[in-house]
C-alpha cells in the first residue's frame, strides 16, 4: 500500500513540474555564451604570448642548434661551443662560466647566510635593530648608478678605503681594483655582499614574523639560547621559504652575475659573465664581432639546460626529504 501511494505521489510530481518558459531558456543560453566569450578573449592574450614568445623561440633555438650560418644541418655549433670552453685565450665562455659560478657561490654561501643571521637580529628587535633595517634596505631604494659611483671612489687608490688598505699594509693597484684583471671580479663580488641583503631580508622576514611567539615563549622558559633556537626552531619553520628561495636560486643558476655593465660596459678585466658572453656573441664584441651568431648561442642554451633541468630536479627532491614544519 505504501509503495503504491509513493508511486502516485512521484506520477503527480512529474505531472505538475513545469517546464522552463523558453524565453528564460534563451536566456541563461545566451548568458553562457557570453561568458564563453569572455572567457576566450581573456585567456586568448596569454595564450599567444606563450605561443609566440615562448613555444616558437624554444623550438626555433633547438633548431638553430643544430645548423650552421647557412641553414644547413650541422655540429658546428657544437665545436665551436667547446672551443670557446677550452681556449685559453681571451674573454671566452670557460672565463663566464668560471665568473658565474663565483657569482652564484656567493649568493648561496656568503650572502644567503648573512641574510638569515641580519633578518634574526632585526626580528629579535635587539639594540639599534631600527637603524641597521634602514641601513641594510637603503640599497633597494637609491639607485644603482649612484651606488657603484660610490663604491668606485670609495675603493680607489685615492679613495678611503684605498688608503686605509694602504696604511695597513696592503698593496693597492696604481690603476684600482676594478681595472685590474685580477682583482676586478672580487671588487664586484664585495659589492654584491654590500648590496645583496634587501629583497632577501624581505623574503627571510616576512616568514620570521610569521612564527607563532608562543613557541619561543615556551622555548625561552626551557632554557634555549638564541643560537639553538635559530637553528632548532626558526629554521624548522621558515623552511618552506628557504626552500623556495634556493630552488629559484638555482633554477638562475648559469643566469648569475653582477652589475659589471656598470663597472665596466664592455665586460672587460676579466669580468665577463655567461649572460654577457651570450650578449656579445649576438650584438658585438664576440668572437664574430656581432654577426648575429644565434646557432652558436642557441647550443649554449641547450647544453646549459641539458645540465641544469637534471640538476634543478635533483635539488628538488633533495629538499623535499626535509620535513616541513605546519603551524
Amino acid at each position: 500500500m505504501e509503495a503504491e501511494t509513493n508511486e502516485v505521489l512521484d506520477d503527480f510530481a512529474q505531472e505538475t513540474k513545469q517546464p522552463p518558459a523558453p524565453k528564460e531558456k534563451k536566456k541563461k543560453s545566451g548568458m553562457k555564451r557570453r561568458e564563453t566569450i569572455f572567457l576566450i578573449c581573456i585567456l586568448a592574450l596569454p595564450v599567444l604570448n606563450w605561443l609566440v614568445f615562448w613555444l616558437y623561440v624554444n623550438l626555433s633555438s633547438f633548431v638553430l642548434a643544430f645548423q650552421d650560418n647557412m641553414g644547413n644541418w650541422s655540429l658546428v655549433n657544437f665545436t665551436l661551443f667547446w672551443d670557446q670552453l677550452t681556449s685559453p685565450y681571451g674573454e671566452t665562455i670557460g672565463m663566464g662560466i668560471l665568473n658565474t659560478l663565483k657569482y652564484f657561490s656567493v649568493n648561496l654561501l656568503v650572502i644567503f647566510p648573512l641574510t638569515l643571521l641580519i633578518s634574526y637580529f632585526i626580528y629579535k628587535k635587539l639594540a639599534g635593530y631600527a637603524a641597521f633595517r634602514v641601513i641594510f634596505f637603503l640599497p633597494a631604494i637609491i639607485s644603482g648608478i649612484v651606488l657603484v659611483s660610490v663604491y668606485s671612489n670609495m675603493i680607489s687608490p685615492s679613495g678611503p678605503i684605498g688608503s686605509l688598505l694602504e696604511k695597513m699594509g696592503i698593496t693597492v693597484p696604481e690603476e684600482g681594483f676594478l681595472n685590474n684583471p685580477s682583482t676586478a671580479t672580487p671588487a664586484i663580488l664585495i659589492y654584491c655582499v654590500w648590496t645583496g641583503f634587501s629583497t632577501n631580508m624581505i623574503i627571510i622576514g616576512s616568514a620570521m614574523s610569521r612564527i607563532p611567539v608562543e613557541v619561543l615563549e615556551s622555548a625561552r622558559l626551557d632554557g634555549c639560547t638564541a643560537f639553538k633556537e635559530l637553528v632548532y626552531l626558526i629554521l624548522p619553520l621558515i623552511w618552506s621559504s628557504i626552500s623556495t628561495w634556493i630552488i629559484f636560486l638555482f633554477t638562475g643558476i648559469f643566469n648569475a652575475g653582477g652589475p659589471i655593465l656598470l663597472f665596466h660596459p664592455d665586460g672587460g678585466f676579466n669580468t665577463m659573465t655567461l649572460s654577457f658572453w651570450i650578449y656579445q656573441q649576438v650584438y658585438g664584441g664576440g668572437t664574430y664581432g656581432g654577426t648575429g651568431n644565434y646557432g652558436l648561442v642557441s647550443c649554449t642554451g641547450l647544453i646549459f639546460t641539458c645540465i641544469g633541468v637534471p640538476l634543478i630536479l635533483f635539488i628538488r627532491w633533495l629538499i623535499e626529504k626535509v620535513p616541513t614544519v605546519e603551524y
